[in-house]
């Protein structure tokens, strides 16, 4: 299950924590700067609160949380057997890829307004 490269990618970001959508738009515009096949999707599962909606990425044959769609600080993770088992719908979701600048503009922003 694990990747030399989403290790690495997990490993850069662990201090980082961004909003849902912000770490969809990380991990898909890393992997493409990698060369690195990945796609995202809005994924709805049943909870033990629930139904809730969050991002995954999948990487290869790797599956990453980017959170809940509403979270707005909030870690990588990767997505467990059990995860995949309460699955109700998965949509593709696109969005813009970053630069490597527009990369490190936005986790210097979170850093910065994460202290204020």
């Amino acid at each position: 299950m694990n990747d030399p490269f989403v290790e690495s990618l997990l490993t850069a970001y662990t201090e980082i924590k961004l909003s849902a959508w912000d770490n969809l738009r990380l991990v898909l515009s890393e992997c493409a700067h990698h060369e690195c096949e990945a796609r995202g999707f809005e994924v709805e599962f049943v909870c033990d609160s629930g139904q809730s909606l969050h991002y995954w990425a999948q990487v290869g044959n790797i599956w990453l949380d980017c959170g809940r769609t509403n979270a707005y600080s909030v870690a990588i993770e990767y997505v467990t057997a059990d995860d995949f088992e309460r699955v109700k719908v998965k949509n593709n979701v696109e969005c813009a890829l970053l630069s490597q600048e527009q990369i490190g503009l936005l986790c210097m922003q979170n850093a910065h307004f994460d202290h204020c």
